[in-house]
């Protein structure tokens, strides 16, 4: 492996993709390359765990974050460079009738068109009056249209075309090459340049459930490929970026939290319980006892209706590290609960500093910070402002 040429800040490493062996013209090394010994590739190979790779020869394909294994080493390792997806335009394809391709089609790279009665030579050329003939003339002329139009689209559509589908309840993505092949059974394919990717450039999952109802409706249409009209909304989700309406309302949510936190951090000991009662309670969680009589060590003994979960929540309006780490430790000789939590806040500056590195999966530490957006989350801003004046 070879350096290639710096671009801007960002220098890249020429190899081989070991998966089959295809070669990449460039690959954007990060902080999560390590050396490993691997039998079979000689005395060591390198992992990118995360990185985008152009293919050699077409500027426009892309490879998916994910694992790439290369020959040799790395030249440059460095801050990770992610690259915006530009697209001229989006399509949804339907792969099969039901979904009957969509699992194959992404597990092999691959978008897949039926539409088996027609000739493809006469798509390949794109000699649409041809291929309108091969429909029984009883066809309804706007439907038969329909029909073709879908059927160019797969056949003409460029490189920078992005083409989406669902499938495992994520949203899929790729770009695809111009060539068109029929199979065996008259289907027709088009490879996708690298593979599908459920993921945003950043590898976070796009999960259908964080995705706009207006972008999940193309999933309801009733042919096989159309155009995408929530397009500026779903290069926002790909690039993990945001919509500036959408950033302007999060910078709200975030400053009204902010003004929320010297509110908190003036409410009397057992304000400070209440507002921590209340912010569990309207997450669906339910008491046990009376609050602070319940166990000598806790101030509230919780429980999920829905899974029967216990959880124990001390709080303290002003605490030291030292409390802390006191509370801690009886925990951890409790049993029945599925996690503790220690609210305060107002925390000593070295429990403070402690509080981005002393939450885990069985203990989880809470300031000022965490309650006032638990507060503005769970509607419990006019309660605070009430409390307040």
């Amino acid at each position: 492996m070879r350096t290639d040429c710096v671009y801007g800040s960002v220098r890249c490493v020429r190899g081989t993709v070991d998966s089959g062996k295809r070669t990449i013209s460039s690959i954007y090394a990060g902080t999560t390359c390590e050396r490993r010994m691997e039998a079979g590739i000689g005395s060591s190979a390198w992992s990118l765990k995360a990185g985008r790779c152009r293919l050699r020869g077409n500027p426009k394909e892309i490879v998916r974050w994910r694992t790439i294994q290369m020959l040799g080493s790395p030249s440059h390792t460095g801050v990770l460079n992610l690259e915006k997806v530009i697209a001229e335009k989006a399509l949804f394809i339907k792969l099969g009738e039901g979904g009957e391709w969509e699992s194959e089609c992404i597990a092999h790279g691959a978008l897949r068109l039926g539409y088996r009665s027609l000739p493809h030579e006469s798509c390949l050329s794109s000699s649409w009056d041809e291929v309108r003939k091969s429909f029984p003339t009883t066809s309804d002329q706007g439907s038969l249209t329909r029909h073709i139009n879908q059927v160019q689209q797969f056949y003409e559509e460029p490189a920078s075309t992005l083409w989406i589908t669902f499938h495992s309840d994520r949203l899929w993505w790729c770009f695809a090459n111009t060539k068109v092949e029929q199979l065996e059974d008259r289907s027709r394919i088009r490879d996708v340049i690298g593979q599908w990717s459920d993921s945003d450039i950043h590898g976070v999952p796009l999960i259908k459930g964080r995705l706009s109802g207006k972008l999940l409706a193309t999933q309801g249409f009733q042919g096989t490929i159309c155009t995408v009209k929530e397009f500026g909304y779903l290069l926002h989700k790909i690039n993990g970026t945001t919509e500036p309406h959408v950033a302007e309302a999060q910078a709200a949510f975030e400053q009204l939290a902010l003004s929320l936190i010297p509110i908190i951090r003036n409410l009397h000991p057992k304000d400070l319980e209440t507002l921590t009662d209340l912010i569990f309670r309207q997450a669906g969680w339910q008491r046990t006892g009376v609050a602070g009589e319940v166990e000598k060590d806790i101030d509230l003994d919780l429980i999920s209706p829905i899974t029967q979960e216990r959880i124990a929540i001390q709080v303290k309006s002003k605490a030291s590290f030292a409390t802390f780490e006191s509370y801690q430790a009886k925990f951890a000789d409790m049993r029945g609960f599925k996690r503790f939590y220690f609210v305060t806040h107002s925390p000593d500056p070295k429990l403070q500093s402690a509080m981005p590195s002393s939450n885990d999966g069985a203990f989880a530490l809470w300031g000022a910070d965490q309650l006032a957006q638990q507060a503005v989350r769970n509607g419990l801003v006019g309660w605070l402002l009430d409390k307040a004046s």
